[in-house]
């Protein structure tokens, strides 16, 4: 019978008062997703992939794993299912719920950005330096210049590259980790979260008190570093963690951590 109960006080988070169908926090708390899910994908798609940064998460995690060992990308999915069980267990069913929203969101906005503007542009960047040139110019450039630049990425890589772009990876960062941040703080102060490692740094924010956005740093950027494994130099998992700690930061501004007087209260 005790078990039973728990049970039912488990699923009875799903109809928390606070919260029903059509009320005005009900309205608030989903709107935030949504704009925090929009904020976060378009981030990812224009400050993050056309730089190959990678800023942690299951994904950046997973990537590292493919690269050593040859695991498939596809292995993310089991990683995801598991912190979602996970964090439902720790934070309730209503955590769960949202953050499958929030995981959905994101994938959509991604796909329908991709699908209908990028397919035909290439993950073109929104901050750099100097002109985009074209693939003919880039091969006549000397080779001390050709490194200085990126080729723009393309969908799907079904086509070659046709074009090339100079970086401005400190702004570019900076600019992006401000983007993360908001999108992350938003879908947070919705109870929320985009998945992956941020269901860790929730659970371990409500049990230890440490803020949201220092939990995020520490994860973010162990993955970040750990892409120093593939051997491909020091640049691109600086500038992510640079990145990581903006984000963090950010998140600590619009979600601030719990003072210590709350948390006696609710003790």
């Amino acid at each position: 019978m005790q078990e039973k109960s728990k049970i039912g006080a488990w699923f009875a988070q799903l109809n928390d008062s606070k919260e029903r169908f059509g009320s005005k926090e009900w309205f608030v708390a989903y709107g935030k997703i949504i704009i925090g899910c929009i904020i976060f994908a378009l981030a990812d798609l224009f400050f993050v992939v056309p730089y190959g940064l990678a800023p942690g998460g299951v994904y950046g995690l997973m990537s590292v794993f493919h690269n050593l060992w040859g695991a498939p990308m596809a292995l993310v999915i089991y990683m995801d299912v598991a912190l979602l069980i996970i964090g439902s267990i720790f934070l309730g069913p209503r955590f769960g719920i949202k953050t499958i929203l929030s995981i959905f969101l994101i994938w959509f906005v991604t796909w329908i950005t991709e699908y209908y503007f990028i397919r035909h542009t290439g993950y073109r960047p929104l901050i750099f330096t100097g002109d985009i040139i074209s693939a003919s110019d880039y091969s006549n450039l000397p080779e001390q210049l050709k490194q200085l630049y990126l080729p723009i990425a393309q969908y799907k890589d079904l086509t070659p590259v046709t074009e090339y772009f100079r970086p401005w990876n400190i702004i570019n960062t900076l600019v992006g980790g401000l983007a993360y941040g908001i999108g992350i703080a938003i879908i947070f102060s919705a109870g929320a979260t985009s998945g992956g490692s941020d269901i860790i740094a929730m659970i371990v924010n409500k049990y230890s008190g440490l803020s949201l956005g220092i939990l995020v740093i520490i994860i973010d950027s162990t993955i970040a570093l750990s892409s120093l494994a593939l051997g491909k130099g020091i640049d691109l998992p600086v500038y992510s963690i640079i990145l990581v700690y903006i984000e963090g930061k950010v998140i600590d501004i619009i979600v601030p951590p719990a003072k210590p007087k709350e948390k006696n209260k609710e003790a």
